[in-house]
């Protein structure tokens, strides 16, 4: 390891991660291929198990300039991305989770976009890699590549930051119906901050990161304080899907996401200010608590659409996979939704939300059927799925199940 003092680059590549050495050991080699130097990394180990500590990886590497940091204690999330970006000097600065890997060739590519246009935010999508068997999260898989919403042939384009984050703030899509380029938009971990943009935002806040959700609070106060952003014409990172995500392993179960929330330094405060308050099981009431509380604070110039985002929230109490402790607490949970819905809302706009949720759960079913349908596609001839739509209406229920025996060993 090449530990480095202060030093003036281009980039500063930020690793904030907590017993995910295998994570920093890959993310490593990565930057190993990266065909450009112009940048230091931040590891900040924030560790509670010395056995899971990932300080042997950023040794061994050979990545020019390595700073390997720990908090002096371990601290929440939040604290430690906090934390961390004392220690980020470059003129833009990346925040990266440790299932992000930063694709050879992208720092090249955004340092030659700059020199023609300076930008406060820049952007990119990322590729998905998904394992074929957990834990082997680098063995074989499927790897999806994905395209930014741009127009072709442009090395990229410029956004309107605040014209961004009101159409996110509105959620006319829930936050996993986004496509690329819109999830990407303002956050640090699809991108780079500029330092002048962080100095704004620290002077006026306090801090770049803060509760509920990093990657989230920082991507509304970037857009709010950023004058402008851009998004490059092409994938920055390829993202690994495990089963060891903080946020898909919250989304899904109440006891982690109540043991984050318990993390918080002010976690009160945050059951408090939620847009559902003490509703914790549920990711889209996260988010919306940044939304809420940050416009709240500092005075910012957006409107949450909260018909949506409770449409979304709804949705999250029963979402696929979901798996509630007791039965008590989904009841629980279910109620402080359903009265906050009858007290707080409006008549019309209640209305509103039940209109949203019929339409949504009717494009649901619709949306599995034809998922279904393409998936079965290449494999079954045209014959039998005619022949099952004929038995699934005039066949008996022996007829219809020897057929699906039939397609699922076809398949």
């Amino acid at each position: 390891m090449n530990s480095t003092n202060a030093m003036n680059t281009k980039f500063s590549l930020v690793y904030p991660t907590r017993h995910r050495p295998k994570f920093i050991e890959m993310a490593l080699k990565f930057l190993e291929h990266q065909e450009y130097d112009d940048f230091v990394v931040i590891v900040c180990d924030n560790f509670i198990d010395p056995a899971l500590s990932c300080e042997k990886h950023c040794i061994n590497s050979s990545v020019k300039h390595i700073k390997y940091i720990r908090p002096p204690k371990p601290v929440g999330m939040v604290e430690n991305w906090n934390y961390a970006l004392q220690f980020a000097t470059g003129d833009y600065i990346c925040y990266f989770t440790d299932k992000m890997f930063l694709l050879p060739g992208t720092l090249d590519y955004v340092d030659r976009v700059l020199q023609d246009n300076q930008s406060d935010i820049v952007n990119w999508v990322d590729n998905k890699f998904t394992a074929k068997q957990f834990p082997d999260y680098f063995g074989e898989g499927t790897y999806r590549i994905e395209t930014p919403n741009l127009e072709k042939g442009l090395p990229y384009q410029s956004f309107g930051p605040l014209a961004e984050l009101r159409k996110k703030a509105q959620a006319a899509v829930s936050r996993n119906e986004q496509d690329s380029s819109h999830y990407a938009r303002g956050k640090i971990c699809f991108g780079a901050f500029s330092s002048d943009l962080i100095s704004r935002i620290k002077k006026e806040t306090g801090q770049l990161f803060h509760v509920c959700s990093p990657d989230y609070s920082s991507m509304i106060l970037g857009l709010s304080f950023a004058h402008s952003a851009l998004e490059i014409n092409r994938s920055g990172i390829v993202h690994i899907n495990t089963d060891l995500s903080n946020g898909g392993q919250t989304s899904i179960k109440d006891e982690l996401a109540l043991a984050y929330i318990t993390s918080l330094n002010i976690y009160q405060e945050c059951f408090q200010s939620m847009l559902v308050p003490g509703l914790y099981a549920c990711s889209h009431n996260m988010v919306a608590h940044d939304y809420l509380s940050l416009k709240e604070k500092y005075n910012l110039d957006f409107e949450l659409n909260r018909v949506n985002w409770l449409a979304y929230i709804n949705e999250d109490l029963d979402v696929p996979g979901r798996r509630w402790s007791n039965v008590e607490v989904e009841q629980q949970q279910k109620n402080l939704y359903n009265q906050f819905v009858e007290k707080n809302l409006s008549e019309a706009e209640r209305n509103q939300l039940n209109i949203l949720l019929r339409s949504r759960a009717v494009k649901r079913k619709s949306n599995r059927k034809s998922l279904l349908k393409e998936t079965l596609k290449p494999f079954i001839p045209e014959t039998l799925l005619n022949l099952r739509r004929k038995l699934i209406y005039r066949g008996s229920i022996t007829q219809v199940k020897a057929l699906t025996d039939i397609l699922v060993q076809k398949v």
